[in-house]
Parts: structure tokens; C-alpha cells; sequence
């Protein structure tokens, strides 16, 4: 699915920035692209798919993250 018509990358493209290029913010996802937000209805969807793949990432690392993962970096204390 298209996930921003103005410059046409789609979701697969958006992921794959979040995963394989540690995208870790929507306007990291656009300069991943070299491009900036046009009109604009596609950042909230970008800023969703960031949250959601810092969200798999934390469970990836079971907690015990040193940063490196891309997730939250938040290490648990056990």
C-alpha cells in the first residue's frame, strides 16, 4: 500500500527503513528518502509505523537492550 502518494513510497518501503536503516523518527523515515513531507497526510501514519517498530524492536531484545537494536534503549532492571 501507498503510503505517500506526493513522493510514492509504500508501506514495505517505510518498514524496510525503520528495520534495515534504524529510521527511528518520521523525519528520519523522509531523509531516508531524501525527501520532506509535501502536503502531509501521510506523517501520521509514518510516526505510527516508527512507534510500532520500536515496539517490536523492545521485544526483540527481551529488555535487555544496549541501545544497539534500535528500540527504546530502555534496559529493564532485572
Amino acid at each position: 500500500m501507498y503510503v505517500c502518494l506526493c513522493h510514492g513510497f509504500t508501506e514495505r518501503q517505510v518498514k524496510a527503513a525503520i528495520e534495515e536503516s534504524g529510521a527511528g523518527s518520521a523525519s528520519a523515515v523522509y531523509k531516508h528518502f531524501s525527501c520532506a513531507p509535501r502536503c502531509g497526510k501521510c506523517v501520521p501514519f509514518v510516526r505510527d509505523m516508527v512507534k510500532a517498530g520500536k515496539s517490536e524492536g523492545a521485544g526483540g531484545c527481551n529488555g535487555r537492550c544496549d541501545g544497539s537494536c534500535g528500540c527504546s534503549g530502555v534496559a529493564s532492571a532485572g
